[in-house]
């Protein structure tokens, strides 16, 4: 019966991550053409067409990244995503996940910053993966804050390099801990209520951090805000024997 129940558990697995697969395709379409209309380059607009083909870029975006939560979460679940594992910059890597959130902070006059530890500099990893989790925990910190600040903190750690992402925001209580980093659960709060989601990011987080021979943690007051911290080896050995 367990082997069974492992059987149907990687075929729905599989499955959708190659349903996830056939739904990117239209909604890159819908992404792009409604880009196309929204430069003018098929014909002026008024500002009621703005208006909607924006809400309708934005839907489309939003339901993308959606279908890309629900991808990578069954290609590891399947045991299909791949790592690549190379050297890069990390500094570089923390300014372009700060980029991309630099509008969303300033809309809600939060301060972003960083503190760079010594030694920080090239880690051998996959880039792509680390820029995921550190945009999602920053993503998460800005979405959860009100006022004040959220900060990126990056230092090396005997053989291992540690990032944290600090923020000011509404915290989360002990008892709701233990569900963070569990697929679609979300901690029932009114702030969290408001916006939408389907609880996997932080799940991918997690399953990341541990395919690229890490681990990942909270710490948090509620009212007072909130830690993730996730810590990886400078040792590329280590990694590929996970």
């Amino acid at each position: 019966a367990m082997q069974r129940a492992q059987e149907a558990d990687h075929l729905k697995s599989a499955f959708l991550a190659t349903m996830s697969h056939e739904l990117r395709t239209p909604l890159n379409s819908i992404i792009g053409f409604t880009g196309v209309l929204l430069q003018g380059l098929a014909g002026p607009l008024n500002a009621e067409q703005t208006k909607q083909l924006g809400m309708t870029r934005d839907s489309a975006r939003h339901l993308l990244a959606l279908i890309n939560d629900v991808l990578d979460l069954s290609k590891i679940e399947a045991g299909q995503l791949e790592l690549m594992l190379e050297p890069f910059d990390l500094r570089d890597a923390l300014e372009a996940v700060l980029r991309a959130v630099q509008a969303q902070a300033q809309q809600k006059g939060l301060d972003l910053t960083t503190v760079i530890g010594p030694g920080v500099g090239i880690l051998v990893s996959d880039r792509r993966r680390v820029e995921q989790v550190l945009l999602n925990l920053v993503n998460n910190a800005i979405k959860f804050t009100e006022h004040g600040a959220v900060c990126v903190e990056c230092s090396q750690q005997g053989n291992r390099l540690a990032i944290r992402v600090r923020d000011t925001g509404i915290g989360i209580k002990a008892e709701d801990l233990d569900k963070l980093f569990k697929p679609f659960q979300q901690v029932d709060t009114g702030l969290a209520r408001r916006h939408e989601g389907t609880g996997l990011g932080l799940s991918i987080c997690w399953n990341l951090v541990k395919l690229l021979g890490g681990e990942i943690g909270v710490t948090s007051e509620w009212g007072k805000g909130s830690t993730f911290a996730f810590w990886l080896p400078l040792n590329p050995q280590h990694i590929a024997a996970t």
